[in-house]
């Protein structure tokens, strides 16, 4: 008896030490990680650090965070961040966010706001291999204003391939200013694609996971009677542009020009503009409750049957 206690007492003090050196591991590469961002150039800081969780998970808590990119002129501040790891699974990560935080891009500003927001990733050496994401609400102030409801969103990679990703996102409710609306059966915003990238997707270098192609086989946008809707499939070629096709259906636009001039949200010479493109639209497509059309990107250019509308959509 007497050896088994003292064989739990050596295991425990075992484990102690082993969670302390790990805490210890977690808070030098955090720090080795912002030194490395200052140096590259970065506003990279926090006002505290903590790391709790013994015995079982590494807990690490930021206040004050404030992360600055002159590369892609980008400001992330956040009053609260919160990674939740266990301590023998350092690969799958759970990270909590704050109630608000605020990202700047090119001198435009944003503030988040959300409820239960959190998401979580697993990666295999560095490479994801799945993350998922979720939030009771999440509202974006800014230029142009959204919301959202019971949303969620996943990406996962395929595993007939190492840079093949599906991506899936869900919103019950989605409203373009204040509060997200409540989600019926057709509103809200749905997606199913899959990107091909030319490299795994490393959270450490994402940038070098440049897409190759993308599918969407399904794509929908519901908010009050507007029904939008979108499937295709286009090849990246190495400038960035697309080669492929999207086709497009919207349903109830007269509903939706009706709504949004009792509204007043939108001045009614714009208006008059969008009814009368949707009635020649409506009218190429041979009903008058439905527009369909298929984009065509090749060439380096958009096409609408043989008309060139453009240059093709440009990712990098």
């Amino acid at each position: 008896m007497k050896r088994l206690t003292l064989l739990v007492i050596a295991a425990a003090l075992a484990w102690s030490a082993y969670w302390g050196w790990s805490a210890w591991a977690q808070r030098q590469a955090i720090e080795a990680w912002f030194e490395d961002r200052r140096a590259e150039g970065w506003e990279a800081s926090y006002e505290d650090l903590s790391i709790q969780g013994f015995p079982n998970r590494l807990d690490t808590s930021f206040t004050g965070l404030l992360l600055a990119d002159p590369d892609s002129n980008t400001v992330w501040e956040a009053p609260f961040l919160q990674v939740l790891q266990v301590v023998y699974s350092r690969d799958h990560v759970i990270v909590a966010f704050p109630e608000s935080q605020r990202v700047n891009h090119d001198g435009n500003a944003y503030e988040i706001t959300a409820q239960g927001l959190r998401a979580s990733l697993v990666r295999d050496g560095g490479e994801l291999l799945r993350a998922n994401a979720e939030a009771e609400v999440l509202n974006v102030s800014g230029e142009a204003p959204l919301a959202l409801s019971g949303l969620t969103a996943a990406i996962s990679r395929l595993e007939e391939t190492d840079s093949r990703y599906r991506i899936a996102v869900n919103a019950e409710g989605i409203a373009t200013g204040g509060a997200a609306l409540p989600g019926g059966s057709e509103d809200g915003l749905r997606l199913d694609s899959t990107v091909t990238l030319e490299a795994p997707l490393r959270l450490e270098d994402y940038t070098e996971a440049r897409p190759t192609r993308i599918e969407i086989a399904r794509a929908e946008l519901g908010k009050d009677a507007l029904r939008l809707s979108a499937a295709g499939a286009a090849d990246v070629d190495r400038s960035g542009r697309l080669d492929g096709e999207l086709s497009l259906r919207v349903e109830n636009m007269d509903e939706a020009i009706a709504a949004e001039r009792a509204a007043g949200r939108v001045p009614p010479e714009i208006l008059t503009l969008i009814e009368g493109a949707a009635d020649l639209l409506s009218g190429l497509s041979g009903r008058d409750d439905r527009i369909d059309l298929t984009f065509e990107f090749r060439e380096g250019k958009t096409w609408l049957g043989f008309l060139p509308l453009g240059p093709a959509p440009k990712l990098r």
